[in-house]
């Protein structure tokens, strides 16, 4: 940090900072590339984006220029005088390896004096690299007036150059401020500077991360203890001398922390809001002021096996998405303070949620089965090793990115997937250069091998996001996304060949979307085939739309609206940003899953008809769902497009997922995080029908249903029949529905009467709804139609 005098730009503490020199007066995302309103950027060459994002200011082209304003804002200085010296400092950061580079300089009117020329940056390391000197004005200079600063960004590939800050200022001793060291003592933060004549001393501090500095005390003296702290917490420092009721620029910034060993007191009184599949937990804050954060553990019904389920929670609740159903939960909670001690345990807290096994899409995922063993010497965190790495499909020089498996005529399991080279310049974020490839596994979960590089030639094999759908005659149509435009592909088999059959077309004079959002229609989609052989599809918010005819291209017709903000959806739930579906069908009803991306989870729906929807009540899956055979656990920061495995009636047998075990962000070129696709067994839905020759209603009094036998489920003789429970989700989702009356057995199956009170059908259900347990305690789930067939 430049110790500034006369400040023309930027750094400015403890003032304000000057003419957006840290380019913070605007906050933007750099999709947005938002801009400045003291600084107007130029691309020279290219045609990618060039602003705001983060603090930072960002170009992505071959060649851009960013001017700033006039510096001639500050008025206690409107001219340059021949000799005057310039210090200027700026920081920059290059987001991957690469040959990106940035240039500084000062333009005196028509003449641009360079202060750095292409300096190279290192990409990858996420660390602000910072650059200073000197400049001494010329009387050329003085005679042009004051400069303004241009900064011109070099990068290939699309790479981002960054510039995080410049520091303009003029050396001007008489308004110097001190010069300035601390140091941690016994008793606080020790604060030292040289001395002034007749001179008072301004102490100002604020937090390291911010730049709100407030004065915490004056002196006279050439030294300041400061005993107001919080223990742990990092401040920064300035001080300025006060001469002739003038107050001079401030000193240069120290920063200083001081750590104590002490553990901090426990949160108390916890209790718990107690919600159909959630639970809210409560405590009461600690009563030491240096806490930083609280961690929530949760265990079982004694008490044991705790767990963190989140952490760094800043307030004094937690809103627990996965609690078990049909037992009691068992929290407690840990208070950390700023320097790491971690408090003792609070007491224990006790709950229950209201619905049981069953209720959600969660409740069907199974431990992974282990191919051969867990690896440990792997790529990845340690909150993702061991694992096996034979499920799915993983290596260390591809990442791998989300695909529908698939069983084909050949008796092995198929996925077209998406992947790219691990050490590509961007690392995950090479995603919108990746190719689909074919693999190939001989049971679901894998280990899936690649049978083709490319699964068609078009585009040089480009496409992200394939979604296959299971055609009415047996074939395949395939969706990927290519150059950002809909593409289908047709095959007989999923060896191929692909025929790529074109462009899919919406009518957009129908859109339910803003106009801005209109890209939805086209990106993630997820689709089946209807019986009138017409095709409904699922765009990326979760909005359906359908085909005219029986053309796969369209024109489609929205139908719907997205996920987001829809009333089916509780509040909970209905305001996160919702992404990935996939979309299919089964003997009964339609399914859809998509992913809330910002909150980890993902929700569950249901239809009769593939259009109107409804919630089933908690998650489908969240980062804390993954475990093998062996009850070893794994957890990986995002699962993110999901995709089901179905068998010959529809039904979802193997849930397939793409995950990644640090932010996409930090997912480089040639580090030792990575993404795979995973594959995770389900509890597959019994089948069962409704005998009953009218439909069923609340006025119905006896209800008779088939269990159908199959392969691994004998009907007649596998099941614990006083738990089966029949009837509206909302009644056998909490454990009530219709009670058994009488079993017999009819050929390989198991009919079932139960008495019809408590059904709790209404012109709400489209369905019922069969849960229960086998002898062996494992889950049975069904639906059944309303009526027979």
């Amino acid at each position: 940090m430049v110790n500034s005098q006369i400040v023309l730009l930027r750094e400015n503490a403890p003032y304000d900072n000057v003419n957006d020199g840290d380019f913070n007066a605007v906050r933007g995302y750099w999709r947005q590339a938002k801009q400045s309103p003291f600084w107007k950027t130029k691309v020279i060459f290219g045609k990618e984006k060039m602003g705001l994002h983060n603090g930072s200011l960002f170009s992505m082209n071959k060649k851009g220029i960013a001017d700033s304003k006039l510096l001639n804002t500050n008025s206690n200085y409107k001219k340059h005088k021949e000799g005057e010296i310039i210090n200027w400092e700026f920081g920059a950061d290059l987001e991957y390896i690469s040959n990106g580079t940035i240039s500084l300089s000062l333009v005196f009117g028509d003449i641009e004096k360079i202060l750095a020329n292409k300096v190279q940056l290192v990409g990858s390391d996420k660390k602000i690299e910072h650059f200073k000197g000197t400049y001494v004005i010329t009387k050329q200079d003085a005679k042009a007036g004051l400069p303004f600063v241009r900064a011109t960004f070099y990068s290939e590939k699309d790479v981002k150059v960054y510039l995080h800050y410049v520091n303009i200022s003029v050396k001007n001793n008489e308004t110097q401020g001190p010069n300035l060291l601390v140091d941690v003592v016994d008793n606080g933060i020790l604060l030292k500077w040289n001395k002034f004549k007749k001179a008072l001393y301004n102490v100002y501090r604020s937090t390291a991360n911010k730049t709100d500095y407030k004065k915490i005390g004056t002196t006279n003296y050439n030294a300041f203890i400061d005993s107001t702290f919080i223990t742990g917490v990092n401040y920064n420092y300035v001080v300025t001398r006060i001469q002739n009721d003038k107050e001079s620029s401030g000193s240069n910034i120290v920063s200083a922390v001081k750590k104590d060993k002490i553990k901090p007191k426990p949160p108390t009184q916890l209790k718990a809001e107690i919600y159909d599949t959630e639970l809210k937990i409560f405590w009461k804050k600690s009563i030491d002021k240096d806490v930083s954060h609280y961690a929530v553990y949760r265990g079982d019904a004694t008490g044991n096996n705790l767990r963190e389920i989140a952490h760094n929670l800043k307030r004094n609740y937690y809103l627990d998405f996965t609690p078990l159903k049909n037992t009691n939960n068992s929290y407690v909670v840990y208070a950390y303070d700023f320097s790491g001690n971690k408090s003792k345990v609070s007491d224990k807290l006790i709950a229950k949620v209201k619905t049981v096994q069953g209720t959600s899409f969660s409740d069907l995922i199974l431990p992974m089965p282990i191919h051969q063993n867990l690896s440990s010497n792997v790529w990845g965190g340690k909150t993702v090793i061991p694992r096996d790495i034979n499920n799915g499909i993983e290596a260390k020089d591809w990442s791998y990115w989300g695909g529908r498996p698939v069983k084909d005529t050949d008796n092995k399991y198929h996925m077209n997937i998406t992947r790219w080279p691990a050490n590509a310049t961007k690392g995950h974020w090479e995603w919108p250069n990746s190719t689909v490839a074919h693999v190939v596994a001989n049971k679901p979960t894998g280990s899936y091998k690649v049978k083709d590089s490319l699964v068609y030639s078009y585009a040089n094999g480009l496409g992200h996001n394939p979604d296959i759908i299971l055609l009415n005659d047996g074939t395949y149509l395939m969706y990927s996304l290519i150059n950002w435009e809909a593409n289908l592909f047709k095959s007989a088999s999923m060896n191929g060949p692909w025929q790529r059959l074109g462009v899919m077309e919406v009518d957009l004079s129908k859109s339910l979307e803003k106009p801005s959002l209109n890209y939805r229609y086209f990106r993630n989609l997820s689709g089946v085939q209807l019986d009138d052989d017409r095709f409904l599809f699922v765009t990326k918010g979760g909005g359906m739309m359908i085909s005219k005819d029986k053309n796969p291209l369209g024109p489609y017709t929205p139908l719907t609206t997205g996920v987001r903000g829809n009333k089916i959806i509780p509040i909970k739930y209905r305001n996160s940003n919702y992404e990935d579906p996939v979309l299919w069908k089964d003997e009964v009803q339609y399914h859809m899953i998509i992913n809330a991306f910002l909150d980890y989870r993902a929700i569950y729906l249901r239809s009769i008809d593939g259009i109107n929807w409804k919630f089933n009540l908690g998650t489908a899956y969240t980062p804390d769902i993954t475990s093998y055979a062996d009850k070893t656990r794994t957890h990986w920061y995002k699962l993110e497009r999901p995709h089901v495995l179905q068998d010959n009636y529809g039904r979802a047998t193997h849930l397939s997922l793409a995950v990644i075990d640090v932010p996409k962000a930090d997912d480089l070129a040639n580090d030792n995080h990575n993404s795979k696709n995973i594959i995770i067994p389900l509890v597959v839905q019994k089948r069962i029908s409704i005998l009953n020759k009218t439909k069923v209603n609340q006025e119905t009094k006896n209800i008779t249903i088939i269990i159908h036998s199959e392969k691994g489920f004998n009907a007649q003789t596998d099941i614990n029949v006083n738990s089966l429970r029949f009837g509206a989700t909302e009644e056998v989702d909490f454990g009530r529905g219709c009670k058994v009356l009488s079993t017999k057995k009819k050929g390989k199956g198991l009919l079932v009467e139960f008495s019809g009170i408590g059904n709790g059908i209404t012109e709400n259900n489209f369905v019922c709804k069969l849960l229960g347990s086998t002898k062996k305690g494992n889950l049975i789930i069904a639906y059944s139609k309303l009526k027979t067939n």
